[in-house]
């Protein structure tokens, strides 16, 4: 089975640079009509397709991205896409910035048979180095 990580990354990448350019046609040819998206404030908030559409014409504006550490995998009929982005988001007057923690869902559309993203969650990362430490510690291919 050939790696799932670069179509998922090119499929990522026009994604985000259609929110960049807050390109609503382009992301919605990308994101499927029952898509969720779930975002890591507290208490947690959810997005749909439309909420999300709308947010980006000045609710939710994405000025500026970079993807870290990614992965992907196939899963049943779909594939997992996760990595650590730093994002540049404006909400409003507030600006939520810096890394976080994307985990993205993508099928297979029903018409053209490309991928798209039907549910998303981004969390902020915590910087907390004795506690991804510890983790580390736990890997066993290590």
């Amino acid at each position: 089975m050939a790696d799932i990580t670069p179509v998922l990354d090119a499929a990522e990448t026009r994604l985000m640079q259609a929110w960049l350019e807050r390109d609503r046609a382009a992301v919605k040819g990308l994101v499927a009509a029952d898509c969720v998206m779930m975002f890591g404030t507290a208490p947690p908030v959810l997005l749909d397709r439309a909420s999300f559409l709308a947010a980006m014409d000045g609710g939710l504006v994405l000025t500026g991205f970079r993807f870290r550490e990614v992965t992907a995998r196939r899963h049943g009929g779909g594939a997992w896409f996760t990595g650590h982005v730093e994002l540049e988001l404006e909400l409003g007057r507030h600006r939520w910035n810096g890394g976080f923690l994307l985990t993205d869902l993508f099928v297979r559309g029903k018409v053209r048979r490309r991928w798209k993203l039907a549910e998303r969650s981004l969390a902020p990362v915590e910087a907390n180095e004795a506690l991804s430490d510890g983790i580390r510690r736990l890997q066993l291919w290590r």
